[in-house]
């Protein structure tokens, strides 16, 4: 596998949720969940869940929105969701689309979102999935945000690239995005089957799925940390604006939300970012 230079992760916990220095900017603000610092009170949501029909109430999902984006620093009525669904689409969104996914259904679903407006809050959603956050700036030092729930199949359909032209169409200059890769299952965890690796072939070529499907101890497991360091790479990106995450999910049950290490029998994390 090709080795990209890679940076020290400055990601830091506080108050149940991890933030990133990369994303740093006056008027921007960003927050990774874990499970704590909510107000679920089912065993598998417990305490910060923040997707519907999984147990937990309407009204108390909303009350977890609300908490994330107090800890983050951004507006819940700015909020915006998405019924994901595995895909590369990215939209991007305006005031107009304020509680699409929270409290209305959504116009146009997607598993990402670009904006550039104040009083916008961006929220993917995710239980071993990898979530990305992005900020860019245009020549005038405005800022370009975005997010995406990066499955494995988004992961190789390019989400993470599709977000970062999205981002330039909007202005953002490409040496100024900057990158954050969220708590995911990781590779030591993330076991596969040829199925798996069929499809990755298919969808971005055999040696590419050589360089992040391993075999150990004569199984198979998948890297999509790697993966999407290596599609963002591709597109432009230095490593050196990218922030990851060094937590599996699916290792601390206890501490996140794990679809693999439960079952299915879990709650949602969330990312945010926005600006003020």
């Amino acid at each position: 596998m090709r080795r990209l230079e890679r940076r020290v992760s400055v990601f830091e916990l506080e108050n149940g949720i991890w933030k990133s220095d990369i994303l740093s900017h006056p008027y921007v603000r960003h927050a990774f969940s874990t499970r704590e610092g909510g107000v679920s009170s089912e065993e598998h949501t417990k305490t910060m869940s923040l997707s519907f029909g999984l147990g937990d109430s309407d009204e108390t999902v909303r009350r977890n929105m609300q908490l994330l984006c107090a800890n983050a620093g951004l507006p819940y009525d700015g909020l915006i969701g998405s019924a994901q669904y595995h895909s590369a689409h990215v939209r991007y969104v305006t005031r107009a689309d304020a509680h699409e996914g929270i409290d209305r259904e959504n116009t146009d679903p997607s598993d990402g979102f670009v904006t550039d407006e104040k009083g916008i809050a961006l929220l993917v959603r995710v239980a071993d999935c990898t979530p990305i956050l992005f900020l860019g700036e245009r020549s005038d030092g405005s800022p370009v945000v975005g997010a995406v729930h990066a499955g494995w199949r988004g992961t190789a359909s390019g989400i993470a690239a599709v977000c970062v032209r999205e981002m330039l169409r909007h202005g953002a200059l490409k040496n100024t995005v900057r990158v954050a890769i969220g708590q995911c299952i990781r590779d030591c965890c993330f076991e596969v089957k040829g199925d798996f690796v069929d499809s990755i072939t298919s969808m971005r070529g055999g040696d590419f799925a050589k360089r992040h499907i391993r075999q150990r101890d004569g199984k198979l497991f998948a890297d999509m940390v790697s993966m999407n360091l290596e599609i963002l790479s591709d597109e432009g990106i230095d490593r050196k604006n990218i922030d990851v995450s060094g937590e599996c999910t699916a290792c601390a049950p206890d501490k996140y939300h794990s679809h693999r290490a439960t079952g299915g029998k879990r709650g949602t994390m969330g990312a945010v970012i926005g600006l003020i």
